[in-house]
């Protein structure tokens, strides 16, 4: 009895031990981050090609946009008049749009 006992004993101890093992492997062996994202964030060549290409295309465009400003110098621009109309404060509605009308019939004292 004693030998069977110890004999348990053994084998869970070996399977934590190989559990802890595995355990510890994966993490220090495992990457942290999918490939190509660590050369994309130090800017190597290789990450133009793999990984967001698009959006770096789009990002450099949109550098490269000069805005032209005279537009807003020009006497036709200047002369230009805001016919806005104020809008006056509005009544929002009720406090509890859920609640019923006064003088109208509770559901709850209504006899079915």
């Amino acid at each position: 009895m004693k030998s069977s006992s110890l004999s348990t004993r053994n084998i869970a101890v070996i399977i934590v031990i190989l559990i802890v093992a595995g355990i510890v492997y994966f993490y220090f062996e495992g990457d942290s981050a999918p490939a190509g994202v660590n050369s994309f964030l130090l800017g190597t060549p290789s990450s133009v090609g793999s990984v967001g290409s698009a959006e770096l295309t789009l990002l450099n465009q949109i550098r490269s946009l000069k805005i032209d400003t005279s537009l807003f110098t020009t006497p036709s621009y200047t002369t230009l008049q805001d016919y806005s109309v104020a809008i006056p404060q509005q009544a929002v509605g009720r406090p509890n749009p859920f609640a019923p009308f006064p003088g109208s019939p509770n559901i709850s004292s209504v006899k079915r």
